[in-house]
């Protein structure tokens, strides 16, 4: 979302997309982490790589970022209209 429509909505709803976004966040996190154990578990155990699950870790990672820079846009936003 861009930062005009931010500057529209409500701190209500900046407070929604805060929260939605924390949890997708903390969604990633822990799926990321799950498919590199498992991907290096496999790998060590002489299985090679299963490059299905590293593109899913790459594309992952991928949704991880585009969330944390959403959050951090609503988190500034959020900050500059509790100092006004």
């Amino acid at each position: 979302m861009n930062r005009l429509n931010l500057k529209e909505i409500s701190l209500e709803d900046l407070q929604k997309q805060l929260k939605g976004h924390k949890t997708l966040f903390g969604i990633f996190i822990p799926i990321i982490l799950a498919l590199i154990f498992f991907l290096w578990r496999d790998y060590s155990q002489g299985e090679g790589l299963d490059w299905a699950t590293l593109t899913i870790i790459i594309c992952s990672i991928g949704g991880a970022v585009t969330v944390y820079s959403e959050l951090r846009k609503v988190q500034e936003e959020m900050k500059s209209r509790e100092r006004k």
